[in-house]
């Protein structure tokens, strides 16, 4: 019993620290591809309809991808519901409004100016925890699916 909670947790975790590499690889190839004319509005810190739509793909895939990892890893279906936790949990917490960004965004922004003064819209901080619960029971279903294995979420 210990030892199943301990593998559980350990595969949440371990799901999230994917989530979270795999979620940089792409997102820092998404800004490399749409820079910071196709990733903001003009002179804007607001983020721009492409910014919008490839990262609800986007973030759906990584979260589909944490799922699959810790269904892998996880001693029984309790370990994806500890993921389900840590990302609702933490989604809810990233879509609490911060302090807003004031003055208009320069021309040239590196990666980190952007993540870190980026404003997306309300709706959509609210509904990516909602997305990534989702793709996480899809993710882990795909794995319980292709490993023959019904009793890691049924």
């Amino acid at each position: 019993m210990r030892s199943s909670l301990l593998k559980n947790i350990l595969a949440a975790v371990l799901g999230y620290v994917v989530m979270f590499a795999v979620a940089f690889v792409l997102f820092s190839l998404m800004w490399a591809v749409l820079g910071a004319d196709g990733s903001f509005e003009p002179s804007s810190w607001d983020v721009s309809g492409a910014w919008i739509g490839v990262s609800l793909v986007f973030g759906a895939t990584v979260s589909a991808v944490g799922g699959f990892t810790c269904s892998k890893l996880a001693a029984n279906r309790q370990g994806v519901a500890i993921l389900i936790g840590l990302v609702l949990v933490l989604g809810i917490v990233a879509a609490m409004p911060d302090a807003a960004t004031v003055g208009a965004r320069l021309d040239d922004v590196s990666m980190f100016d952007a993540m870190s003064s980026a404003r997306q819209p309300a709706w959509l901080r609210w509904i990516s925890p909602v997305i990534g619960v989702a793709a996480v029971v899809f993710g882990a279903r795909l794995e319980a699916r292709r490993s023959g294995n019904r009793t890691t979420l049924s």
